[in-house]
């Protein structure tokens, strides 16, 4: 990627906790642990340039992404 403007893919991440499936709420990652898997992914996962992270409950959102 360097300096050049590349058009790859995202990667979406989304991690909840639950106890029922019925809702679910945000699990609290620490923001430099975020931090460091989004700069794996991005170095090590071809294709890949953008990660991003879900942080919507259920509801209004689901569990999956879809």
């Amino acid at each position: 990627m360097g300096d050049g403007r590349t058009y790859e893919s995202v990667c979406g991440l989304r991690a909840v906790t639950s106890v029922d499936g019925m809702t679910a709420d945000v699990y609290p990652f620490e923001p430099a642990s975020l931090g460091r898997v989004a700069t794996r992914i991005v170095n090590e996962v071809r294709g890949i340039n953008r990660v991003v992270y879900d942080i919507t409950t259920k509801p209004p959102g689901t569990i999956e992404w879809e």
